[in-house]
């Protein structure tokens, strides 16, 4: 591995601070970006995660159909063995796995 990706991997790490899997009941916030506690679980453990982008949500699709479809691609990638990872900004802090 490059010097270059190297150092993006180490920076990336530094805002993520996972827990190990078996603390996940007591997780701390911490870092820039705020990740939910199973996708912080799925990084830990090396479970297989999907990243999803927001904007089906935001201005992809009418509601409440934009929702329900969110939900829909959700639960395909569960059902296939991975994790979502819903990828939004909050109230400008950039956030990994949404709930509702």
């Amino acid at each position: 591995m490059d010097s270059a990706a190297l150092m993006r991997l180490t920076n990336l790490r530094r805002h993520l601070r996972p827990q190990p899997c078996s603390s996940s009941s007591q997780r701390q916030e911490g870092g820039l970006i705020k990740v939910s506690p199973e996708v912080a679980d799925a990084l830990s453990c090396g479970a297989p995660l999907v990243a999803l982008e927001s904007t089906i949500i935001s201005h992809g699709m009418p509601y409440p159909q934009n929702f329900e479809t969110a939900k829909e691609i959700e639960a395909i990638v569960r059902n296939k063995g991975a994790v979502p990872a819903t990828i939004a900004i909050l109230d400008g802090i950039p956030r990994i796995g949404l709930s509702t």
